[in-house]
């Protein structure tokens, strides 16, 4: 008999939990990111005819001052990054980038390529955000929480920004 209200007792508390403000699956807790458009000026003509291993929007929460920076920022997740290689030899493409626990603010946003196969060593800054127009003084980009920050690049092969690691 006490085995029987104990389980009367657990079945009716489990029928007041979906009203207690619980994990509700339908609900999809709100994006927080950066999206985004990348121009390529000269379209597909102008990009470089070597190897292209990956192209990629990141997100640093420290500038990279040597190649190593970029791989303890990744591992310590203090960077944020598409997800996928960007399309390449291309005119335009667009790009999203989720933030995970935001808010962050990030000092050093960059369209990056990586042109030979040292994954640390090997990659070219295509262009940094600059709200200015000043590449040589990125800006603060700040995420907040529940909410998309907007950012355009236009990458110019002939007239890249100054490179971190120069």
């Amino acid at each position: 008999m006490k085995r029987r209200s104990i389980i009367v007792t657990i079945c009716v508390l489990m029928g007041f939990l979906p009203g207690c403000g619980g994990l509700d699956p339908t609900i999809e807790p709100a994006f927080s990111g950066i999206r985004g458009t990348i121009t390529f000026s000269g379209g597909p003509s102008a990009w470089p005819t070597d190897s292209i291993y990956d192209l990629r929007v990141v997100a640093f929460e420290e500038q990279p001052k040597v190649p190593a920076d970029i791989i303890a920022s990744l591992i310590r997740q203090r960077a944020s990054f598409t997800p996928t290689m960007l399309p390449v030899r291309i005119d335009s493409c667009t790009f999203e980038i989720e933030v995970l626990a935001p808010p962050r603010v990030f000092p050093y946003v960059v369209v990056a390529m990586q042109v030979g196969p040292n994954f640390q060593q090997d990659w070219l800054m295509l262009d940094v955000y600059a709200p200015t127009g000043d590449k040589t003084q990125p800006g603060l980009l700040r995420v907040p929480s529940g909410d998309v920050v907007n950012i355009r690049f236009a990458v110019d092969f002939a007239n890249l920004p100054p490179q971190p690691f120069n």
